[in-house]
């Protein structure tokens, strides 16, 4: 199955999110076990990335049910969606 970066989510200052728990979010959102998360440091912020199958059916309503969880557990965040723009290529895991 073909994966791809949905959504691109930086939280608040001093907050953090361990990668159990925004998995379990991000899966509840997009509706799927077939999803994954990924973080990526620069030493001053913290950035994740939410990635499911290409062949996610609601992507807007994926963006917007992380959104509603991220808020209801009291994080603070920024969010940038693919959802809205082209696909770009999906990652082939082997």
């Amino acid at each position: 199955m073909e994966h791809m970066r949905w959504l691109t989510l930086r939280l608040g200052n001093n907050q953090s999110i361990g990668p159990g728990v925004l998995k379990d979010l991000w899966s509840n959102a997009c509706e799927t076990n077939q999803s994954s998360v990924t973080r990526d440091t620069d030493g001053r912020s913290t950035a994740y990335a939410l990635h499911a199958p290409t062949s996610l059916a609601y992507p807007k309503r994926a963006e917007l049910r992380m959104r509603k969880l991220l808020e209801e557990a009291g994080y603070t965040f920024t969010m940038g969606s693919l959802a809205d723009r082209p696909a770009p290529q999906p990652v082939r895991f082997r």
